[in-house]
């Protein structure tokens, strides 16, 4: 399968150097609001998926977060795509949210690893979101389990830090970012400063910022694949700040050689690809047409 748009590859942007390459993404690849817009009008969830990857490069896989598909439809999902595209799959919530994850990981590894196995050259980097509650008291763990989690699945991981104590700039943190660049683990960056800026009284942003961590934004890079996963203000207008921050920081990034992944979220997600639109043409990139849309702008 080939496919010559623009952000359906790896999306530079100006002055990037060598390999270095943006892959940008949304959380899902199929939402039936999206018909008739990203996607086909009849497009159902089976075949989303080769569409959505016609014009995004990456997508989040939170399906994983709840359970493990089976390796067939791996198999499936990994005949759907074009060579250059990138899954980032969540390790499942029973391991990263187990009382002792490396003790849950030497028990479900072989499940994981089995459904990794047939996408494995389609995987850009795996995800471990941990909760709330997993406290820098417990360092020690999480540095043991991403040590198996790399020996298990041989793929570029990344960790997702949610308690406010990893963010306080002292001891913790600082030992978190020595350890994640000695192992070579990214750090997730979670950006909600537009989400939590929003006084739009509706159920969708009511909702999203009962749901999303509310954590200051330290863009550090800690390995090759820095991701980002940012959920803006319903007024997209009163995110140009942060995406100017951004552009800038992933410019940097591109420089440095790293090829990071930047997910787009909305409240509710229901029009998070317009969204992305709106931020690749603000960041003076080229998207793709969309399959719903049969070429009308």
């Amino acid at each position: 399968m080939t496919n010559d748009n623009p952000l359906a590859h790896p999306f530079p942007l100006t002055d990037a150097r060598n390999s270095a390459q943006l892959y940008l993404g949304l959380p899902m690849w199929f939402m039936p609001d999206w018909k008739g817009r990203l996607l086909n009008t009849h497009c159902g969830a089976a075949d989303a998926l080769s569409s959505y990857s016609q014009v995004f490069s990456s997508v989040e896989g939170n399906t994983t977060f709840y359970g493990l598909p089976s390796a067939d439809r791996a198999e499936r999902w990994a005949r759907q795509v074009p060579e250059h595209f990138r899954f980032c799959f969540k390790v499942p919530k029973s391991i990263s949210h187990a009382d002792d994850i490396p003790r849950q990981l030497l028990k479900e590894g072989p499940l994981l690893e089995d459904f990794i196995t047939p996408l494995r050259e389609r995987v850009g980097v795996l995800l471990l979101q941990l909760p709330v509650s997993f406290t820098p008291q417990r360092s020690a763990e999480l540095f043991s389990a991403l040590e198996i989690l790399q020996r298990l699945v041989k793929l570029p991981l990344a960790v997702e830090c949610r308690h406010p104590g990893f963010f306080l700039k002292d001891q913790h943190e600082v030992t978190l970012l020595q350890e994640l660049k000695r192992l070579a683990v990214n750090r997730v960056v979670f950006d909600s400063r537009g989400l939590f800026r929003d006084g739009a009284i509706t159920d969708a942003v009511i909702h999203a910022q009962s749901k999303k961590p509310r954590l200051p934004v330290h863009p550090l890079a800690t390995a090759q694949n820095p991701v980002v996963r940012f959920i803006g203000h319903s007024d997209w207008q009163q995110n140009l700040l942060y995406l100017q921050q951004w552009q800038t920081k992933i410019q940097q990034w591109l420089h440095e050689g790293r090829s990071p992944y930047f997910f787009v979220h909305t409240a509710g997600n229901h029009d998070c690809p317009e969204f992305a639109r709106y931020l690749v043409k603000f960041w003076q990139g080229t998207m793709a047409d969309w399959p719903g849309e049969g070429g009308r702008r």
